[in-house]
């Protein structure tokens, strides 16, 4: 019986050095998940809606000429949005998996400048008039916060306190994706919480599935051990 005790004790105490560890994660980093709220996490504090009222009412009677012009388009909607340095009606058009702006007047689609992304970046962000730093097209090898099936895509970095970056829309210029420094923490607590190191979207790896047994038979050794110490007690005279 003491041999037993010893060896569910030594079993115990390894787990307790691997699973321990990974336990006081899974705490920190689910803590930080409920406490942060996914509104605040998804950066909708950061920016606010800039397409603006149509200057000519009847510019929809052109979303006929478009479709005739573009006849694979499935969505076609005028929107105003400051293009060139100046408020403009223009159609944004869907076609196949492409999306693109098209000037009403000559039905020609419109091609966005660095200049254009930054001025909309700045209509785009609310918070303040902190510098923008850094304004790039990305076309491949996008960074961990960013899928790349976003690709490709404009990056815009702020010089704020959370270092945000708004990812816009290459060819329209709308609000993408948001991120800044609470986001990417959240990135790295929900990695070490499902322990997908790589994609971090696999919540069935088998670091994780590994980890949740050791853990059960932590807690399994732990109780063994306790029922013993009851028993050992009882046995004892008074």
């Amino acid at each position: 019986m003491q041999n037993q005790s010893s060896a569910f004790r030594t079993w115990h105490r390894w787990l307790s050095l691997v699973v321990g560890v990974q336990m006081l994660i899974w705490a920190v980093s689910g803590a930080y998940m409920v406490f942060v709220k996914l509104p605040f996490i998804h950066g909708e504090h950061l920016t606010q809606e800039v397409d603006g009222v149509l200057h000519n009412p009847t510019a929809g009677v052109r979303i006929a000429d478009v479709i005739a012009t573009y006849p694979d388009a499935y969505d076609v909607k005028i929107v105003n949005r400051t293009i060139h340095g100046e408020r403009q009606d223009v159609a944004q058009v869907h076609s196949g998996s492409d999306k693109f702006l098209v000037n009403l007047n000559t039905l020609a689609p419109i091609q966005l400048a660095a200049s254009d992304i930054r001025t909309l970046a700045m209509e785009y962000y609310k918070k303040g008039d902190n510098p923008i730093t850094n304004v790039e097209l990305l076309t491949e090898n996008p960074p961990t916060e960013l899928s790349e099936t976003h690709l490709p895509i404009w990056r815009v970095d702020f010089d704020d306190f959370g270092n945000t970056s708004l990812y816009l829309h290459q060819a329209t210029g709308e609000m993408t994706v948001r991120r800044h420094d609470f986001w990417r923490g959240f990135d790295i607590m929900w990695m070490l919480h499902i322990m997908d190191y790589e994609d971090r979207v696999d919540i069935t790896t088998w670091w994780l599935r590994a980890f949740i047994f050791g853990t059960f038979l932590f807690a399994f050794t732990g109780s063994i051990l306790v029922v013993q110490t009851l028993r050992s007690n009882r046995r004892k005279p008074i």
